[in-house]
């Protein structure tokens, strides 16, 4: 933007010494009446010439100084894009290149607000994928957060549309399914699961925890499935069964064979099981689950 005000400037300061050379030179003695206005006519024409040459170069200029300043607004403002600039900055630089090409592409408001939606779209499928893996490193509250914002969101997509519940179960393995799933998460249901991405981002990288221990926790989520096995078995069917929807949590492959309203079920019923835990065990088993 300073670059393309120096050059209005700079024509402008052009233009107005053009304008007194002209009416200096129309009321000397050597040149009076048409004379003088074929020279006011000649720098004007040169003037709108220079313009029109410029303006795409100007243009131009002015949406790439918006695009850089609206980028660098936003990874600065929004908590899950400043998170995640923190913890994965490489993956986080090639959201911002990508945003600020797009947006200097368009001058349109509403393209660049779609422009804008569909990058933290993307910033929350990143999120998501990334979310998982350092979630052993996170804190519990903020494990227990995303636990809570993920059950409402597969509760909002379970009503709508359940396969829609494979976009959050298994992030960056689905890709088509999981910009539809993100497109249609809005409102509350998608601005708490991206502040608990956000916390998980940040909790694992500014300060982040011991990994629970293995055996511990384990021995803690083996109570819980115990505890919970024969609620499952009424509504799922025999062990395996159970078993099945367990490792369909966690495979896409086995996914594909289970009804989508199955899963986003027993995903849900799972995850009120695990938010149930003592508060003692909550925490590290929701770290040691999720993040497997």
């Amino acid at each position: 933007m300073k670059q393309a005000i120096w050059i209005w400037v700079a024509l402008g300061a052009v233009a107005a010494l053009a304008g007194l050379f002209a009416a200096w030179w129309g009321r000397s003695r050597f040149v009076r009446g048409r004379r003088a206005v074929i020279a006011v006519s000649a720098f004007l024409l040169v003037g709108l010439a220079g313009g029109f040459l410029a303006r795409e170069p100007l243009t131009q200029s002015i949406r790439t100084d918006y695009a850089t300043a609206r980028t660098n607004d936003l990874f600065r403002t929004e908590g899950l894009l400043r998170a995640l600039e923190e913890a994965e900055p490489v993956q986080a630089d090639t959201l911002r290149q990508r945003l600020a090409r797009a947006l200097a592409a368009t001058g349109d408001e509403q393209e660049r607000a779609a422009v804008e939606q569909r990058l933290r779209d993307e910033a929350t499928g990143v999120a998501l994928a990334v979310g998982f893996s350092r979630l052993g490193n996170a804190s519990d509250e903020a494990a227990a957060r995303l636990a809570e914002a993920l059950l409402e969101a597969l509760k909002a997509l379970s009503s709508s549309d359940a396969s829609l519940c494979l976009g959050l179960l298994h992030p960056g393995s689905q890709t088509p399914i999981q910009a539809a799933t993100l497109a249609s998460l809005r409102g509350s249901v998608r601005t708490r699961l991206d502040a608990s991405l956000a916390l998980v981002l940040a909790s694992s990288a500014l300060k982040p925890q011991l990994a629970p221990l293995p055996a511990t926790a384990d021995a803690a989520l083996a109570d819980m499935f115990t505890e919970n096995l024969p609620t499952f078995q009424q509504a799922y069917g025999d062990p395996k069964q159970v078993q099945a929807l367990f490792e369909a949590l966690s495979s896409p492959a086995q996914a594909a064979r289970i009804a989508p309203d199955t899963l986003c079920r027993f995903a849900q019923d799972l995850l009120h099981a695990l938010l149930r835990m003592p508060p003692a065990e909550r925490g590290p088993g929701l770290r040691r689950l999720l993040g497997a």
